[in-house]
Parts: structure tokens; sequence; C-alpha cells
């Protein structure tokens, strides 16, 4: 990978704190991106991947007493993601105390910039008017006083991520780790993605899929084939699939179906069923007693030795090392 590092542009990101935010809402996306940059091959300097934003900048002392050294959000420049920081408490504080942050998030989601608000912190993104009749979420205990004040906010309180194009919400601290690894595999590559989150407590963390933000995360393109495509892998994904099978049955040519899956999604389709096959297969290691061979048939993969080294290239460690540094229990056979 460290070969491509001439082609693979690091993503500006930068986190917004002040004196009620919760340091672990910001230090954890910090750490995120800094590993998704490294594995890459860059070399970090000494601020990382992320720049840290305040409303003044210099020292900010958070809730938990922890003091981070910020620059001012005059100082922010253009940036590729924007992560509001969970506010301790009641997030209203914030919004009397810092008023001008509410623009400064308006300015730069307008500057095209995706925006993930941490639990409370999508009060912030919600005062700017961005999220009117737009799905959202926020920490659970806050749900009442959200939906009161921002009616025109679709409240989801059964999700703990939510996606409306570049604005995102993660309830809680745990679900902005999910949120991070998806936005790094789009910021990145999946090999990334899959990279940093095995690097971050994989036995303690439930894999993030996409299905997790509903139906929104298909509607990043506009091309109704490639989007039932795209379905139809997942509802097939323990078939032998072949890219002819697969065009036959959306009646178009397999040069004609690649080319369109490549330009909506970015990826070529065979690239993308490996992924959704190795990320089921990683699931399957960590929570089922299955073999190797019975799991690479499980994700429609007849060959189980080609099946183990497309799981090495992609996680740089075999199913059967992979299995070993996940797993903290035995877990019964399904």
């Amino acid at each position: 990978m460290k070969k491509q590092t001439e082609k693979i542009r690091i993503p500006k990101i930068a986190a917004l704190i002040h004196d009620f935010a919760l340091a672990s809402s910001v230090s954890l996306p910090m750490e995120l991106a800094m590993a998704a940059a490294q594995v890459t091959g860059h070399s970090l300097g000494s601020r990382g991947a992320v720049q840290l934003l305040s409303p003044d900048g210099g020292p900010v002392t958070t809730s938990g007493g922890l003091t981070i050294n910020t620059q001012s959000i005059n100082e922010a420049g253009q940036l590729d993601l924007l992560v509001i920081a969970a506010v301790w408490r009641d997030p209203r504080r914030v919004l009397a105390r810092h008023p001008s942050l509410v623009p400064f998030i308006k300015k730069t989601i307008k500057q095209g910039a995706a925006v993930a608000a941490v639990g409370t912190g999508s009060f912030l993104l919600a005062e700017t008017g961005l999220l009117n009749n737009r799905p959202a979420t926020t920490h659970w205990f806050w749900f009442e006083e959200f939906a009161t004040r921002y009616p025109k906010v679709d409240l989801r309180r059964d999700q703990l991520i939510v996606q409306s194009d570049n604005l995102y919400c993660a309830g809680s601290v745990n679900s902005i780790s999910d949120l991070l690894v998806y936005l790094m595999g789009k910021f990145y590559n999946a090999e990334v993605a899959r990279h940093v989150e095995n690097q971050f407590s994989p036995e303690i963390r439930r894999r993030f899929k996409s299905t997790l933000l509903g139906s929104h995360v298909l509607q990043e393109h506009r091309d109704e084939v490639v989007l039932d495509l795209q379905l139809f892998m997942q509802e097939k994904l323990a078939s032998p699939l072949s890219m002819s099978s697969i065009a036959q049955q959306f009646q178009l040519s397999e040069r004609t179906l690649t080319r369109r899956f490549q330009r909506a999604v970015g990826t070529s389709p065979w690239q993308y069923l490996l992924n959704l096959r190795l990320s089921e297969a990683e699931s399957l290691l960590r929570t089922t007693n299955l073999s190797i061979t019975e799991i690479a048939a499980e994700v429609g993969v007849s060959d189980s030795a080609h099946f183990a080294r497309q799981f090495k290239k992609s996680n740089r460690l075999s199913p059967s090392e992979y299995r070993k540094a996940v797993r903290g229990k035995v877990f019964s056979t399904i």
C-alpha cells in the first residue's frame, strides 16, 4: 500500500470542540483518522491528521478537565470532514455561549464538507437549519428536547447512525467510531477502513455495516440500475455469482455494467462484491465456530484456499489469525 502513497490524498479533517465538549468524542475520531493516514504510508506532523478547532483558538479545557490546544475556527480552511464534538450535559449552553459555531458549521457545509455530529453535537448541526426535512438522531436522553426545538427535523429514535447526503449524526461516542471507519472507507478505500477497524478493539466492537445507515447509504448516486445491482449482490451474497450471470440478469453487457457501476460507486462490481463477502466473513469468524471452509461457502466462495488468500490480502491476517485476534470467548456453533 505504501507504493500508492503519492496517489492517495489525506482528507482534511477537523474536530470542533469547546469548553463543554466530551473529550472522547474528539480524541477517538482523531486517532482513527490518524491511523488511516498512516496505513497509506503518510508521515504525519505533530498535529496528526486532524485539525482541532474551537471558537477562539488556544487551549480549551473540556468538560472532563482535559486541556486541548486548538486553532480558531477562522483558521479552518477548506475541509473534507468536520466532526462536531458531543456536549456534556445540556447542549443549549453551547448554543448560548458560543453563537459563532453555528454560522461556521453552516459555511463549512456549504463549502462542500461532510459533517458528523456526535451525540448532542447534533443540536449544533440542527441549529443551522440544514437538517430541516432530513433524518437525524441525537443522544437518547435528549430526544424530547431535540424534537421540541427542531420539529422540522425527522428524528430517528431507533437508529444510532443516520445519514442525509453529506450530513451524519451518531447517537453516541461508540457510534462515531463505527461511522469514522465507514468514512475512512469513503475517503481512502475499503482495505484502509478494515485495517483501521481491526486496529481499534475489534473484539469489543460490532462491525459497522452500511445497512445501519438505512436506505440512505445506497442513495449516494442516482443510477437506479446500479442501486438495484447493489441490493441484488447483498441479497445473493452466498450464491456463486459471476459477472456474466449478473450482466445477463440486468440485461446489460459486462462492459456496460462495469462502466456504469464504476462511475456510480467508484469501484468495480467484482471488487464491491468481494468487499461484501469479506465483511460478512469477518462477522462469521467473530461470532461462530464455523470452519474456514464453511465460512467461505457461506459467502459464496467455493475455493477455501482462494478465500483465505483474498482475506489475508485485505486484512493482513489469515482467517484463522483474525479469529484468534478478535475472539474473546467461545461462541456456539450456528
